[in-house]
């Protein structure tokens, strides 16, 4: 990793602006995964207002992320205006019950970004006492039909 990198990576551990964080990644784009990447994870750990480690922080975050990551694409609405309205009709829980259970197009996105941690399928995991057998389960067969491992706490490894 080169210096500049360094400096960037220090920078992102500690800014809380989302706008800025959104800028860095952008410029980032095409000349350093690592802190275009760390720029998304953070703005999507600071854009989430709920207490950090719940289901629905982690929620959030997945949900910052993906509109974040749309917007780094150019997409012309890169809002989850689906997810969002399930999330007001089930609540956190079963909206990423829905996700887990049903293959989403920000699964997709957020894997091929090189994120899975950020998706629904891995939170569902993270907090699988919180979730159905069944959304588990199919969770679980969908992360690792992309090759992503993770521990027997749901924790990617």
């Amino acid at each position: 990793m080169t210096e500049p990198e360094n400096k960037a990576l220090s920078y992102i551990a500690t800014e809380t602006d989302p706008a800025s964080l959104l800028q860095i990644a952008r410029n980032a784009q095409g000349k350093s995964p690592s802190v275009e990447k760390a720029a998304l994870r953070r703005l999507a750990e600071v854009s989430a207002k709920h207490m950090p480690g719940t289901v629905e922080h982690a929620c959030w975050q997945m949900v910052h992320a993906v509109e974040a990551l749309r917007r780094l694409n150019g997409r012309k609405v890169p809002r989850m205006n689906r997810m969002r309205a399930k999330i007001e009709k089930d609540g956190e829980i079963g909206a990423l019950e829905y996700c887990a259970r049903k293959k989403t197009d920000g699964f997709d996105e957020v894997m091929d970004y090189g994120t899975p941690e950020l998706t629904a399928e891995a939170i569902v995991l993270r907090h699988a006492s919180h979730f159905s057998p069944v959304a588990v389960a199919a969770a679980q067969s969908r992360l690792e039909q992309r090759g992503v491992q993770f521990d027997p706490r749901g924790n990617i490894v």
